[in-house]
């Protein structure tokens, strides 16, 4: 009996022993678990925020993500931030608005960028928009894009001396009911509601006039008149030229439109080879007038 109560004084250390080595094992193993978790978390965040933060790593990523993903990577939702301020913020037509740019509408985009010197991103979010506008009122994206450029240069907020306002120089006035459901009168500067009465009207004039020539003549309000002074061909050429463009031409048709600009006095003529021998253009240098839009 005495022995039997020693042999058991004797185990209990030697248990308590591997009670404490056994706690310190799961002690170090949460340990080393919680490190790896967080050095996964720092490294995955570090990740994202290089995709955020690169236009051709977001790019890559968008097209290897599921559609759901991919829409919240598209440009359009930022057109709050990027073109349209806090009217589009407002707007439920800059809300609604979730494309994906497909290769095609990204060289449109970088032509018309590249074009008229406006920020690349903007554009995406416009030229998403126009063909979103397009599918809507089965209208030519690329036409609706084309009066656009010839109507504002991609300028959002550009406003006539007539009261013609936004992408595409809608008369805010005439066609105040248009954008009432787009939040009123102060939605014509946002750059989706502007593109979709624009287009909405344009579409409505083209059936009116019978063809597109004689609706982009009722568009610029020439319709009394017995032509539109060029309106129409600049317009179609224009469209042309991003038409080139979406082909993955955005060269071509950048240097199509500069001798468009050149013959029609709205840049000083270049020389696509200057001669070595020529002088440098200072800084003095004035360039040529801006010929009037017509």
């Amino acid at each position: 009996m005495g022995r039997a109560l020693e042999s058991a004084q004797y185990g209990k250390p030697a248990v308590g022993r591997w009670t404490l080595i056994a706690q310190d094992i799961a002690t170090g193993f949460m340990s080393t678990s919680r490190l790896i978790v967080t050095l996964v978390g720092c490294i995955t965040l570090l990740g994202a925020a290089a995709v955020a933060s690169n236009d051709a790593a977001r790019a890559r990523f968008a097209d290897h993500v599921p559609a759901l993903f991919a829409g919240w990577l598209a440009p359009v939702p930022a057109a709050a931030d990027v073109a349209g301020g806090a009217a589009a913020e407002a707007s439920p037509a800059s809300a609604g608005t979730m494309s994906v740019v497909v290769p095609e509408q990204k060289n449109v985009a970088r032509y018309l960028a590249r074009r008229y010197r406006v920020a690349d991103e903007a554009v995406r979010v416009l030229v998403a928009a126009a063909y979103d506008a397009g599918s809507e009122h089965t209208l030519d994206p690329l036409l609706i894009l084309a009066v656009m450029a010839v109507e504002s240069s991609m300028n959002p907020f550009a406003e006539s001396a007539v009261g013609a306002q936004g992408l595409m120089q809608v008369m805010t006035r005439v066609h105040a009911e248009k954008f009432e459901p787009h939040g009123g009168d102060l939605a014509a500067l946002d750059p989706v509601a502007n593109i979709k009465v624009g287009s909405a009207i344009l579409k409505d004039l083209i059936r009116r006039g019978g063809s597109v020539e004689r609706g982009l003549q009722l568009y610029v309000g020439a319709g009394n008149l017995p032509d539109d002074g060029g309106y129409g061909s600049r317009v179609l050429g224009e469209r042309a030229r991003i038409e080139m463009a979406a082909s993955g031409k955005d060269d071509l048709a950048l240097l199509a439109g500069l001798r468009s600009d050149q013959s029609r006095g709205e840049v000083q003529p270049v020389s696509l080879a200057p001669d070595p021998r020529a002088p440098a253009v200072g800084p003095t240098s004035k360039a040529a007038p801006a010929a009037p839009k017509a």
